[in-house]
Protein backbone atom coordinates (compact mmCIF):
# COMPACT_ATOMS: atom_id res chain seq x y z
CA UNK A 1 0.00 0.00 0.00
CA UNK A 2 1.54 3.18 -0.74
CA UNK A 3 1.86 5.44 1.67
CA UNK A 4 0.74 9.28 1.44
CA UNK A 5 2.10 11.69 3.62
CA UNK A 6 -0.09 14.83 4.67
CA UNK A 7 1.64 18.16 4.87
CA UNK A 8 -0.53 20.78 6.61
CA UNK A 9 2.17 24.03 6.20
CA UNK A 10 0.62 27.52 6.76
CA UNK A 11 2.27 30.58 6.11
CA UNK A 12 0.01 32.86 8.68
CA UNK A 13 0.03 36.80 9.33
CA UNK A 14 -1.94 38.98 10.91
CA UNK A 15 -2.52 42.30 11.69
CA UNK A 16 -4.67 44.69 13.48
CA UNK A 17 -6.20 47.58 12.84
CA UNK A 18 -7.85 49.79 15.54
CA UNK A 19 -8.46 53.09 17.11
CA UNK A 20 -5.60 53.69 19.72
CA UNK A 21 -3.00 51.61 20.91
CA UNK A 22 -3.59 48.07 22.32
CA UNK A 23 -0.68 46.85 25.14
CA UNK A 24 0.79 43.58 22.84
CA UNK A 25 4.02 43.07 23.67
CA UNK A 26 5.77 41.07 20.62
CA UNK A 27 2.70 40.42 19.52
CA UNK A 28 4.91 39.98 16.30
CA UNK A 29 8.29 38.38 17.33
CA UNK A 30 9.98 42.07 17.13
CA UNK A 31 12.07 41.15 19.85
CA UNK A 32 13.20 37.84 17.90
CA UNK A 33 11.37 35.73 20.91
CA UNK A 34 8.56 34.36 22.04
CA UNK A 35 7.87 36.15 25.01
CA UNK A 36 4.23 36.79 25.79
CA UNK A 37 3.25 34.03 23.70
CA UNK A 38 1.95 30.88 25.61
CA UNK A 39 3.56 27.59 23.75
CA UNK A 40 2.09 24.08 24.08
CA UNK A 41 3.14 20.69 22.50
CA UNK A 42 1.59 17.49 23.24
CA UNK A 43 -0.28 14.77 20.53
CA UNK A 44 -3.40 13.77 19.13
CA UNK A 45 -4.76 10.65 19.69
CA UNK A 46 -6.59 7.83 17.54
CA UNK A 47 -10.07 9.69 17.75
CA UNK A 48 -8.68 13.20 16.45
CA UNK A 49 -8.59 14.32 20.09
CA UNK A 50 -5.73 17.03 20.77
CA UNK A 51 -4.08 16.78 24.18
CA UNK A 52 -1.51 19.37 24.50
CA UNK A 53 0.64 21.27 28.13
CA UNK A 54 1.89 24.60 28.34
CA UNK A 55 5.59 23.95 28.10
CA UNK A 56 8.68 26.67 26.96
CA UNK A 57 9.30 27.06 23.71
CA UNK A 58 10.51 23.98 21.83
CA UNK A 59 12.96 24.24 18.79
CA UNK A 60 12.07 22.26 15.97
CA UNK A 61 8.33 23.00 17.17
CA UNK A 62 8.14 26.65 18.07
CA UNK A 63 11.04 27.75 15.91
CA UNK A 64 12.20 31.47 15.29
CA UNK A 65 13.19 32.54 11.71
CA UNK A 66 14.99 36.07 10.92
CA UNK A 67 16.38 38.25 8.53
CA UNK A 68 18.91 35.33 8.07
CA UNK A 69 16.02 33.33 6.52
CA UNK A 70 14.55 35.32 4.05
CA UNK A 71 15.94 33.90 1.28
CA UNK A 72 14.64 30.14 2.38
CA UNK A 73 11.49 28.82 0.79
CA UNK A 74 9.22 26.17 2.11
CA UNK A 75 9.91 23.03 -0.32
CA UNK A 76 5.96 22.67 -0.70
CA UNK A 77 4.28 26.28 -1.14
CA UNK A 78 7.52 27.94 -2.42
CA UNK A 79 7.05 31.19 0.03
CA UNK A 80 9.11 32.38 2.03
CA UNK A 81 9.76 31.18 5.55
CA UNK A 82 10.20 34.89 6.81
CA UNK A 83 6.75 36.16 6.00
CA UNK A 84 7.57 38.84 3.60
CA UNK A 85 4.96 41.58 4.93
CA UNK A 86 8.22 43.34 6.04
CA UNK A 87 8.60 41.94 9.63
CA UNK A 88 11.97 40.57 10.96
CA UNK A 89 10.57 37.51 12.08
CA UNK A 90 8.24 34.64 11.55
CA UNK A 91 7.64 31.19 13.43
CA UNK A 92 7.30 27.97 12.52
CA UNK A 93 4.38 25.65 14.27
CA UNK A 94 5.36 21.85 14.15
CA UNK A 95 7.76 20.05 11.87
CA UNK A 96 7.80 17.38 9.60
CA UNK A 97 8.26 14.46 12.25
CA UNK A 98 5.07 12.22 11.59
CA UNK A 99 4.19 11.23 15.27
CA UNK A 100 1.00 12.26 15.75
CA UNK A 101 2.30 15.26 17.32
CA UNK A 102 0.39 18.94 18.06
CA UNK A 103 1.96 22.09 18.90
CA UNK A 104 -0.10 25.49 19.69
CA UNK A 105 0.93 29.32 20.46
CA UNK A 106 -1.74 31.79 22.10
CA UNK A 107 -1.97 35.26 22.41
CA UNK A 108 -4.09 36.87 25.48
CA UNK A 109 -4.75 40.63 25.50
CA UNK A 110 -7.74 43.18 26.02
CA UNK A 111 -9.46 45.16 22.99
CA UNK A 112 -9.30 48.73 23.86
CA UNK A 113 -12.51 50.17 24.09
CA UNK A 114 -11.32 53.71 21.20
CA UNK A 115 -13.79 52.43 18.80
CA UNK A 116 -13.87 49.36 16.11
CA UNK A 117 -11.55 47.12 16.28
CA UNK A 118 -10.84 44.21 13.99
CA UNK A 119 -8.31 41.51 13.36
CA UNK A 120 -7.17 40.75 9.94
CA UNK A 121 -5.79 37.10 9.13
CA UNK A 122 -3.18 36.73 5.73
CA UNK A 123 -2.48 33.08 5.30
CA UNK A 124 -1.30 30.64 2.63
CA UNK A 125 -1.84 26.96 3.01
CA UNK A 126 0.00 23.53 1.89
CA UNK A 127 -1.71 20.33 2.51
CA UNK A 128 -0.80 16.61 1.29
CA UNK A 129 -3.75 14.48 1.19
CA UNK A 130 -3.05 10.94 2.70
CA UNK A 131 -7.32 10.55 2.43
CA UNK A 132 -7.44 9.47 5.92
CA UNK A 133 -11.13 10.03 7.55
CA UNK A 134 -11.27 13.74 7.78
CA UNK A 135 -10.85 13.72 12.14
CA UNK A 136 -7.94 10.84 11.33
CA UNK A 137 -5.98 14.00 8.97
CA UNK A 138 -3.54 16.60 9.71
CA UNK A 139 -4.88 19.66 10.52
CA UNK A 140 -4.28 23.52 11.34
CA UNK A 141 -6.74 25.08 13.25
CA UNK A 142 -7.00 28.96 13.77
CA UNK A 143 -9.57 30.07 16.69
CA UNK A 144 -10.14 33.29 18.56
CA UNK A 145 -11.37 32.97 22.43
CA UNK A 146 -12.99 35.30 24.64
CA UNK A 147 -11.58 34.96 27.76
CA UNK A 148 -14.16 37.66 29.51
CA UNK A 149 -16.96 35.74 28.32
CA UNK A 150 -15.59 32.33 28.25
CA UNK A 151 -16.65 30.96 24.88
CA UNK A 152 -14.83 30.64 21.55
CA UNK A 153 -15.85 33.49 18.23
CA UNK A 154 -17.86 31.28 16.14
CA UNK A 155 -16.87 33.57 13.08
CA UNK A 156 -14.34 33.21 12.16
CA UNK A 157 -12.82 29.48 13.27
CA UNK A 158 -10.73 28.34 10.87
CA UNK A 159 -10.20 24.52 10.63
CA UNK A 160 -8.27 23.38 7.36
CA UNK A 161 -8.18 19.77 7.24
CA UNK A 162 -6.72 17.83 4.24
CA UNK A 163 -8.60 17.39 1.11
CA UNK A 164 -8.24 17.54 -2.68
CA UNK A 165 -11.38 19.83 -3.47
CA UNK A 166 -10.37 22.93 -0.79
CA UNK A 167 -11.47 26.22 -2.69
CA UNK A 168 -8.47 27.98 -4.13
CA UNK A 169 -6.18 25.40 -3.46
CA UNK A 170 -3.44 24.56 -6.53
CA UNK A 171 -1.68 21.20 -7.18
CA UNK A 172 1.90 21.77 -6.05
CA UNK A 173 4.52 21.00 -8.41
CA UNK A 174 6.94 19.74 -5.52
CA UNK A 175 9.17 16.79 -6.89
CA UNK A 176 8.81 13.12 -5.40
CA UNK A 177 5.26 14.37 -3.87
CA UNK A 178 1.78 13.06 -5.31
CA UNK A 179 -0.83 15.13 -4.12
CA UNK A 180 0.32 17.94 -2.40
CA UNK A 181 -2.25 21.06 -2.46
CA UNK A 182 -1.13 24.50 -1.65
CA UNK A 183 -3.35 27.86 -1.09
CA UNK A 184 -1.74 31.41 -1.85
CA UNK A 185 -1.74 33.86 0.34
CA UNK A 186 -5.48 34.67 1.46
CA UNK A 187 -7.14 36.95 4.30
CA UNK A 188 -9.71 36.75 6.99
CA UNK A 189 -11.48 39.21 9.43
CA UNK A 190 -12.42 39.14 12.87
CA UNK A 191 -14.78 41.81 13.95
CA UNK A 192 -14.17 42.64 17.36
CA UNK A 193 -16.56 45.91 17.40
CA UNK A 194 -18.77 43.86 20.03
CA UNK A 195 -16.03 42.87 22.29
CA UNK A 196 -14.35 46.39 22.98
CA UNK A 197 -13.31 45.91 26.81
CA UNK A 198 -12.87 42.21 26.76
CA UNK A 199 -9.87 39.75 26.67
CA UNK A 200 -9.74 37.47 23.89
CA UNK A 201 -7.31 34.99 23.10
CA UNK A 202 -5.80 33.95 19.90
CA UNK A 203 -5.32 30.30 19.03
CA UNK A 204 -3.00 28.73 16.79
CA UNK A 205 -2.71 24.58 16.29
CA UNK A 206 -1.14 22.53 14.36
CA UNK A 207 -1.33 18.59 14.55
CA UNK A 208 0.31 15.41 12.24
CA UNK A 209 -2.43 12.59 11.19
CA UNK A 210 -3.93 10.18 14.22
CA UNK A 211 -1.56 7.04 12.61
CA UNK A 212 1.80 9.22 12.84
CA UNK A 213 2.28 8.54 9.45
CA UNK A 214 1.61 12.17 8.05
CA UNK A 215 2.67 15.72 9.87
CA UNK A 216 1.55 18.89 9.53
CA UNK A 217 3.19 21.97 10.07
CA UNK A 218 2.86 26.27 10.11
CA UNK A 219 4.36 29.38 9.72
CA UNK A 220 2.84 32.37 11.75
CA UNK A 221 3.65 36.19 11.91
CA UNK A 222 1.77 39.20 13.53
CA UNK A 223 2.31 42.80 12.30
CA UNK A 224 3.00 44.59 15.48
CA UNK A 225 1.82 47.82 13.33
CA UNK A 226 -1.38 49.18 15.01
CA UNK A 227 -3.39 50.73 11.68
CA UNK A 228 -5.79 50.50 9.39
CA UNK A 229 -5.97 47.70 7.72
CA UNK A 230 -6.64 49.75 4.17
CA UNK A 231 -3.76 51.22 3.15
CA UNK A 232 -3.42 54.41 0.20
CA UNK A 233 -6.08 56.43 2.44
CA UNK A 234 -3.56 59.34 2.65
CA UNK A 235 -2.62 62.29 0.19
CA UNK A 236 0.19 64.46 0.32
CA UNK A 237 0.05 67.84 -1.42
CA UNK A 238 0.68 67.79 -5.23
CA UNK A 239 -1.56 64.24 -5.84
CA UNK A 240 -3.65 64.35 -7.97
CA UNK A 241 -5.72 61.03 -7.47
CA UNK A 242 -5.90 58.87 -4.56
CA UNK A 243 -5.91 54.33 -4.48
CA UNK A 244 -6.85 53.07 -1.49
CA UNK A 245 -6.41 49.53 -1.29
CA UNK A 246 -8.91 46.91 0.94
CA UNK A 247 -6.93 43.72 2.57
CA UNK A 248 -5.90 41.23 0.07
CA UNK A 249 -7.48 37.47 -0.48
CA UNK A 250 -11.40 37.85 -0.09
CA UNK A 251 -13.48 37.35 -2.62
CA UNK A 252 -15.69 40.38 -3.19
CA UNK A 253 -15.57 43.84 -2.25
CA UNK A 254 -17.62 46.89 -2.24
CA UNK A 255 -16.98 50.32 -1.46
CA UNK A 256 -19.70 52.82 0.07
CA UNK A 257 -19.68 55.94 1.68
CA UNK A 258 -19.81 56.72 5.09
CA UNK A 259 -23.06 55.59 5.99
CA UNK A 260 -23.43 53.01 3.13
CA UNK A 261 -26.10 54.94 1.51
CA UNK A 262 -24.05 54.64 -1.51
CA UNK A 263 -22.00 52.70 -3.35
CA UNK A 264 -18.84 54.17 -4.90
CA UNK A 265 -16.69 50.83 -6.44
CA UNK A 266 -16.45 47.35 -6.45
CA UNK A 267 -13.18 45.43 -6.69
CA UNK A 268 -10.03 45.37 -4.02
CA UNK A 269 -9.03 48.84 -5.08
CA UNK A 270 -10.59 52.06 -5.49
CA UNK A 271 -9.35 55.31 -7.16
CA UNK A 272 -10.75 58.48 -6.76
CA UNK A 273 -9.85 61.54 -8.58
CA UNK A 274 -9.19 64.12 -7.45
CA UNK A 275 -8.73 63.32 -3.80
CA UNK A 276 -11.55 63.60 -1.19
CA UNK A 277 -11.75 66.49 0.89
CA UNK A 278 -9.82 65.60 4.01
CA UNK A 279 -11.70 63.44 7.14
CA UNK A 280 -13.72 61.82 4.25
CA UNK A 281 -14.80 58.59 5.20
CA UNK A 282 -15.40 55.34 3.09
CA UNK A 283 -16.73 51.84 4.42
CA UNK A 284 -16.07 48.83 2.74
CA UNK A 285 -17.97 45.28 2.87
CA UNK A 286 -15.12 42.27 2.47
CA UNK A 287 -17.11 39.11 1.59
CA UNK A 288 -14.81 36.29 2.05
CA UNK A 289 -14.52 33.10 0.19
CA UNK A 290 -17.04 30.39 1.05
CA UNK A 291 -16.59 28.62 4.55
CA UNK A 292 -13.12 31.16 4.97
CA UNK A 293 -14.69 33.59 7.08
CA UNK A 294 -17.25 36.56 7.92
CA UNK A 295 -18.40 39.19 6.14
CA UNK A 296 -17.11 42.40 7.51
CA UNK A 297 -17.32 46.17 7.17
CA UNK A 298 -14.27 48.16 7.59
CA UNK A 299 -13.93 52.23 7.71
CA UNK A 300 -11.42 54.35 6.61
CA UNK A 301 -10.93 58.03 7.15
CA UNK A 302 -9.34 59.50 4.23
CA UNK A 303 -6.43 62.26 5.37
CA UNK A 304 -5.01 64.81 3.49
CA UNK A 305 -1.02 65.52 4.41
CA UNK A 306 0.53 68.89 3.64
CA UNK A 307 3.51 67.32 2.91
CA UNK A 308 4.90 67.25 -0.66
CA UNK A 309 4.82 63.64 -2.08
CA UNK A 310 7.05 62.24 -5.05
CA UNK A 311 7.36 58.60 -6.63
CA UNK A 312 9.51 58.33 -9.29
CA UNK A 313 9.92 55.29 -11.36
CA UNK A 314 11.40 54.67 -14.66
CA UNK A 315 9.22 53.41 -17.19
CA UNK A 316 11.77 50.35 -18.19
CA UNK A 317 14.66 48.94 -16.05
CA UNK A 318 17.19 47.26 -18.57
CA UNK A 319 19.09 43.96 -17.66
CA UNK A 320 20.84 40.51 -18.55
CA UNK A 321 19.10 37.38 -19.06
CA UNK A 322 20.44 34.99 -16.17
CA UNK A 323 21.89 38.07 -13.86
CA UNK A 324 18.40 40.16 -13.59
CA UNK A 325 17.99 43.37 -12.53
CA UNK A 326 17.74 44.95 -8.90
CA UNK A 327 14.58 47.00 -8.69
CA UNK A 328 15.56 48.13 -4.97
CA UNK A 329 19.31 50.26 -6.37
CA UNK A 330 18.80 53.91 -5.57
CA UNK A 331 18.75 54.37 -9.12
CA UNK A 332 15.38 53.00 -9.85
CA UNK A 333 13.49 55.37 -7.49
CA UNK A 334 16.11 58.15 -8.12
CA UNK A 335 13.81 61.32 -7.19
CA UNK A 336 11.65 60.36 -5.63
CA UNK A 337 10.78 61.98 -2.53
CA UNK A 338 13.62 61.23 0.76
CA UNK A 339 12.79 58.96 3.27
CA UNK A 340 10.21 57.12 2.06
CA UNK A 341 9.72 53.11 2.42
CA UNK A 342 9.80 50.98 -0.44
CA UNK A 343 8.15 47.49 -0.96
CA UNK A 344 8.05 45.22 -4.16
CA UNK A 345 4.93 43.74 -5.47
CA UNK A 346 3.73 41.66 -8.69
CA UNK A 347 0.41 42.83 -9.17
CA UNK A 348 -0.96 46.54 -9.60
CA UNK A 349 -3.05 45.99 -6.08
CA UNK A 350 0.80 45.67 -4.16
CA UNK A 351 -0.99 42.28 -3.17
CA UNK A 352 1.56 39.68 -4.24
CA UNK A 353 5.28 40.31 -2.57
CA UNK A 354 7.76 40.08 -5.25
CA UNK A 355 10.18 38.03 -2.69
CA UNK A 356 13.34 39.02 -4.26
CA UNK A 357 13.50 42.51 -5.82
CA UNK A 358 16.97 42.64 -5.86
CA UNK A 359 17.62 39.62 -8.11
CA UNK A 360 14.65 39.88 -10.78
CA UNK A 361 15.74 37.39 -13.37
CA UNK A 362 11.95 37.20 -15.21
CA UNK A 363 11.05 39.80 -17.80
CA UNK A 364 7.68 41.41 -16.99
CA UNK A 365 6.04 44.30 -15.37
CA UNK A 366 6.51 44.69 -11.52
CA UNK A 367 5.47 47.25 -9.33
CA UNK A 368 6.94 49.99 -6.24
CA UNK A 369 4.92 50.95 -3.70
CA UNK A 370 6.56 54.15 -2.36
CA UNK A 371 5.10 54.94 1.47
CA UNK A 372 6.23 58.07 3.60
CA UNK A 373 5.79 58.53 7.40
CA UNK A 374 2.69 60.15 6.65
CA UNK A 375 0.68 58.01 4.94
CA UNK A 376 1.08 59.36 1.62
CA UNK A 377 1.13 56.13 -0.72
CA UNK A 378 1.48 55.61 -4.37
CA UNK A 379 2.52 52.68 -6.65
CA UNK A 380 3.88 52.38 -9.98
CA UNK A 381 4.86 49.98 -12.58
CA UNK A 382 8.64 49.45 -14.24
CA UNK A 383 8.44 47.11 -17.05
CA UNK A 384 11.80 44.90 -16.77
CA UNK A 385 13.88 43.81 -19.98
CA UNK A 386 15.96 41.23 -19.94
CA UNK A 387 18.08 40.97 -23.24
CA UNK A 388 21.34 40.67 -24.57
CA UNK A 389 22.35 43.56 -27.07
CA UNK A 390 21.64 42.84 -30.53
CA UNK A 391 24.46 42.72 -33.18
CA UNK A 392 23.16 41.39 -36.78
CA UNK A 393 25.76 40.66 -38.50
CA UNK A 394 25.69 40.32 -42.38
CA UNK A 395 29.28 38.37 -44.15
CA UNK A 396 30.81 40.81 -46.28
CA UNK A 397 31.38 39.79 -50.29
CA UNK A 398 34.00 38.11 -51.20
CA UNK A 399 37.15 40.35 -52.47
CA UNK A 400 40.47 39.66 -53.76
CA UNK A 401 44.05 40.60 -52.16
CA UNK A 402 44.97 43.23 -50.98
CA UNK A 403 41.66 44.22 -50.62
CA UNK A 404 40.57 45.25 -47.54
CA UNK A 405 37.28 44.62 -45.45
CA UNK A 406 36.03 47.06 -42.76
CA UNK A 407 33.95 44.99 -40.10
CA UNK A 408 32.64 47.66 -38.79
CA UNK A 409 30.57 47.96 -41.67
CA UNK A 410 29.05 44.60 -41.15
CA UNK A 411 26.46 45.37 -38.98
CA UNK A 412 24.46 48.35 -37.45
CA UNK A 413 25.19 49.86 -34.62
CA UNK A 414 22.74 50.61 -31.67
CA UNK A 415 22.88 53.48 -29.47
CA UNK A 416 23.55 52.88 -26.20
CA UNK A 417 26.16 49.88 -27.02
CA UNK A 418 30.38 49.68 -27.30
CA UNK A 419 32.05 47.66 -30.31
CA UNK A 420 35.12 45.96 -30.24
CA UNK A 421 36.29 43.40 -32.51
CA UNK A 422 38.51 39.43 -31.49
CA UNK A 423 39.89 36.60 -33.80
CA UNK A 424 39.25 34.34 -31.11
CA UNK A 425 34.77 33.26 -29.36
CA UNK A 426 36.09 33.98 -26.29
CA UNK A 427 36.72 37.45 -27.34
CA UNK A 428 39.69 37.96 -25.26
CA UNK A 429 42.09 38.22 -28.21
CA UNK A 430 41.80 41.95 -29.63
CA UNK A 431 42.00 42.67 -33.62
CA UNK A 432 43.70 46.01 -33.81
CA UNK A 433 42.70 46.49 -38.17
CA UNK A 434 39.32 45.84 -37.86
CA UNK A 435 38.63 48.33 -40.66
CA UNK A 436 41.12 46.65 -42.86
CA UNK A 437 41.01 42.87 -42.46
CA UNK A 438 43.48 41.80 -45.27
CA UNK A 439 42.94 37.59 -44.42
CA UNK A 440 39.82 36.15 -45.09
CA UNK A 441 38.76 33.93 -41.43
CA UNK A 442 36.01 33.74 -39.13
CA UNK A 443 36.48 37.13 -36.65
CA UNK A 444 34.15 37.85 -33.97
CA UNK A 445 32.42 41.37 -32.58
CA UNK A 446 31.64 42.01 -28.62
CA UNK A 447 28.42 44.26 -28.21
CA UNK A 448 27.98 45.68 -24.51
CA UNK A 449 24.93 47.90 -23.96
CA UNK A 450 25.19 50.43 -21.29
CA UNK A 451 24.00 47.80 -18.07
CA UNK A 452 26.88 45.52 -19.14
CA UNK A 453 25.11 42.71 -20.94
CA UNK A 454 27.26 40.85 -23.65
CA UNK A 455 26.46 39.71 -26.96
CA UNK A 456 29.26 38.30 -29.12
CA UNK A 457 28.75 37.75 -33.05
CA UNK A 458 30.87 36.09 -35.64
CA UNK A 459 31.52 37.54 -39.17
CA UNK A 460 32.72 35.26 -41.82
CA UNK A 461 35.34 37.36 -44.05
CA UNK A 462 36.55 35.46 -47.83
CA UNK A 463 39.71 37.35 -49.17
CA UNK A 464 41.05 35.32 -52.45
CA UNK A 465 44.94 35.06 -52.80
CA UNK A 466 46.22 37.75 -55.39
CA UNK A 467 47.20 36.22 -58.71
CA UNK A 468 50.94 35.46 -58.89
CA UNK A 469 53.61 37.79 -58.91
CA UNK A 470 56.14 38.91 -61.61
CA UNK A 471 59.86 40.02 -62.05
CA UNK A 472 61.24 40.37 -64.88
CA UNK A 473 63.88 42.27 -66.42
CA UNK A 474 65.73 42.72 -70.10
CA UNK A 475 68.42 40.44 -70.87
CA UNK A 476 70.22 43.39 -72.63
CA UNK A 477 70.36 47.25 -72.89
CA UNK A 478 72.32 49.96 -74.73
CA UNK A 479 73.27 52.91 -72.87
CA UNK A 480 74.47 54.46 -76.07
CA UNK A 481 71.44 57.51 -75.60
CA UNK A 482 70.08 57.14 -78.81
CA UNK A 483 66.82 56.60 -76.49
CA UNK A 484 65.89 53.00 -77.39
CA UNK A 485 66.77 50.63 -74.37
CA UNK A 486 68.96 52.91 -72.84
CA UNK A 487 68.32 52.23 -68.97
CA UNK A 488 68.21 48.40 -67.03
CA UNK A 489 65.47 48.22 -64.58
CA UNK A 490 63.45 45.27 -62.69
CA UNK A 491 59.89 45.03 -63.13
CA UNK A 492 57.58 43.55 -60.09
CA UNK A 493 54.33 43.05 -60.69
CA UNK A 494 51.47 41.81 -58.35
CA UNK A 495 51.85 41.34 -54.29
CA UNK A 496 55.25 41.98 -53.72
CA UNK A 497 57.36 44.55 -52.06
CA UNK A 498 60.88 45.06 -53.47
CA UNK A 499 63.81 45.19 -50.75
CA UNK A 500 66.05 45.66 -52.79
CA UNK A 501 67.88 45.41 -56.61
CA UNK A 502 72.23 45.15 -56.85
CA UNK A 503 73.88 44.93 -60.16
CA UNK A 504 77.32 43.35 -60.13
CA UNK A 505 80.00 43.05 -62.29
CA UNK A 506 81.63 39.53 -63.37
CA UNK A 507 84.14 39.55 -60.21
CA UNK A 508 81.56 40.27 -57.94
CA UNK A 509 81.78 43.81 -57.13
CA UNK A 510 78.64 45.47 -56.53
CA UNK A 511 78.30 48.61 -58.47
CA UNK A 512 74.57 49.87 -58.39
CA UNK A 513 71.55 49.46 -55.78
CA UNK A 514 68.46 50.71 -55.49
CA UNK A 515 65.35 50.07 -53.65
CA UNK A 516 62.82 51.49 -55.72
CA UNK A 517 61.19 49.86 -58.78
CA UNK A 518 61.35 53.28 -59.91
CA UNK A 519 65.22 53.79 -60.44
CA UNK A 520 67.29 52.50 -63.45
CA UNK A 521 70.95 51.83 -63.79
CA UNK A 522 72.14 53.92 -66.61
CA UNK A 523 75.27 51.52 -66.98
CA UNK A 524 77.98 53.72 -65.02
CA UNK A 525 80.00 53.05 -62.26
CA UNK A 526 80.39 56.23 -60.00
CA UNK A 527 79.35 58.58 -62.91
CA UNK A 528 82.11 56.59 -65.67
CA UNK A 529 80.23 54.46 -67.81
CA UNK A 530 81.84 50.45 -67.45
CA UNK A 531 82.74 48.55 -70.61
CA UNK A 532 80.71 46.03 -72.50
CA UNK A 533 79.90 42.73 -71.21
CA UNK A 534 77.97 40.60 -68.41
CA UNK A 535 76.46 41.66 -65.49
CA UNK A 536 74.31 40.10 -62.95
CA UNK A 537 71.32 41.46 -61.48
CA UNK A 538 69.59 40.17 -57.80
CA UNK A 539 66.29 41.20 -56.82
CA UNK A 540 65.52 40.57 -53.12
CA UNK A 541 61.86 41.55 -52.14
CA UNK A 542 58.59 39.92 -50.07
CA UNK A 543 55.38 38.35 -51.31
CA UNK A 544 53.00 40.58 -49.60
CA UNK A 545 49.77 38.00 -49.69
CA UNK A 546 52.17 34.73 -47.96
CA UNK A 547 54.90 37.35 -46.21
CA UNK A 548 57.61 35.32 -47.81
CA UNK A 549 60.87 36.28 -49.13
CA UNK A 550 61.08 36.52 -52.60
CA UNK A 551 64.70 35.82 -54.56
CA UNK A 552 65.41 36.82 -58.49
CA UNK A 553 68.78 36.71 -59.93
CA UNK A 554 69.91 36.63 -63.58
CA UNK A 555 72.88 37.83 -66.25
CA UNK A 556 72.13 41.02 -68.60
CA UNK A 557 74.32 41.63 -71.30
CA UNK A 558 75.59 45.63 -71.50
CA UNK A 559 76.09 46.89 -75.33
CA UNK A 560 77.21 50.19 -76.64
Amino acid sequence: MRLFRLLSALLLLISFNAVGQTNTPNIGFEDGTLNNWECFIGHIDSVGVINVLPSAPVYNRHTIYGQESASLRDPYGNFPVLCPNGGKYSIRLGNRDSSAEAERVTYTFKVPTGGAYNIIFNYAVVLENPDHLPFQQPKFTAQVYDVTDNKYIDCPSFNFVASSDLPGFKLSKAKGEFSVFYKDWSTATIDLRGYLGKTIRLEFTTNDCTKGGHFGYAYLDVNEDAGSSISGNAYCAGQKSITMYAPNGFYEYYWYNADMSKQVGFGQSLTISPPPPDLTTYAIKIIPYPELGCVDTIYTVVNKIDEGFKLSVPDTVYGCPGQGVDLTAAAVTAGSSPGISLSYFTDSLATSYLYNPNVVTTPGVYYIQGVNKEGCMNVLPVHVILALPDVDVTDPPAVVFPARVDLSKTFSPKKGVTYTYYTNAAATKPLDNYTAVQYGGTFYIKAVNDVGCVSVASVKVVIHPPLPYTVTAPNTFTPNNDGINDNFTVSAKGSITLISVKIFNRTGQLIYETKSTNNYWDGTYNGRPLPVGTYYWVFDGIDDYYHTKVNKAASIALIR
